[in-house]
């Protein structure tokens, strides 16, 4: 089976979402995927931070394909 840029996209990715306080009192969230290093999402709620970081997994990926670049897995990862 050849894996495809929809393969990448569906695969268990672990997530972490966590609050951040800016400067002027406000919380954010971001979210990331620990084993995919610069993908990020961030937003007002955890589900916009969640949403954001789905879409952030798919053009890194989409952008690696492009390139002829691998693209990591998650480490548990069922195949």
């Amino acid at each position: 089976m050849d894996k495809d840029i929809e393969y990448y996209v569906r695969l268990p990715w672990r997530v972490v979402i966590e609050p951040e306080q800016q400067d002027d009192g406000s919380v954010i969230y971001l979210a990331s995927h620990p084993e995919f290093d610069g993908v990020l999402g961030a937003g007002e709620t955890p589900e916009a931070a969640l949403s954001d970081l789905q879409a952030a997994r798919r053009s890194m990926i989409e952008a690696l394909f492009a390139k002829g670049y691998p693209v990591p897995e998650p480490a548990l990862a069922v195949h």
